[in-house]
């Protein structure tokens, strides 16, 4: 078996080394390494990020990506070392972000969080009274209030 699997790992170098000159010669690299970064984008980045980009041209080194809201391209500036990093290997040298349509992404198979609900304790609701207490508004002081009970009385369950 793995003379065979061997035969198969050379046939495909073999099909490699004929094909490379053929891209290179009608000038398709960049959109074959675009074509590969869009197969990779979902597991090199995981959820959220590859939910909210999408690679678009990769044009020189320099890859276009959409981002779908103004909230995510601000996030994305500062990671934008780190994704170049991670896209190496596939001769990126730059990216350019830019409001867009992103491209949907099947969402992984993730299970949701599930949660159960557990008595405050007096330290929890002290906390509570603290933080609350400064605010003069009824209805942000309740709205607070609630929240801040909520989160402190959930407790992920594995």
């Amino acid at each position: 078996m793995s003379e065979v699997r061997f035969g198969q790992e050379s046939l495909v170098k073999k099909v490699g080394s004929l094909i490379s000159p053929l891209v290179k010669e009608f000038g398709i690299e960049e959109a074959v390494r675009l074509g590969a970064i869009k197969r990779e984008w979902g597991n090199v980045f995981g959820e959220p990020l590859s939910l909210h980009m999408s690679p678009v041209r990769l044009k020189n080194g320099e890859l276009l990506v959409n981002v779908d809201s103004p909230v995510w391209l601000q996030q994305l500036t500062f990671l934008k070392t780190q994704i170049i990093g991670k896209l190496s290997h596939l001769e990126v040298k730059e990216l350019r972000f830019m409001l867009g349509r992103v491209a949907p992404q099947q969402r992984k198979n993730i299970q949701p969080v599930r949660t159960k609900e557990r008595s405050l304790s007096t330290e929890a609701i002290r906390q509570i009274e603290e933080t609350t207490a400064g605010i003069e508004d009824s209805a942000l002081k309740e709205s607070i209030r609630k929240t801040m009970e909520r989160a402190l009385s959930t407790k992920n369950v594995k």
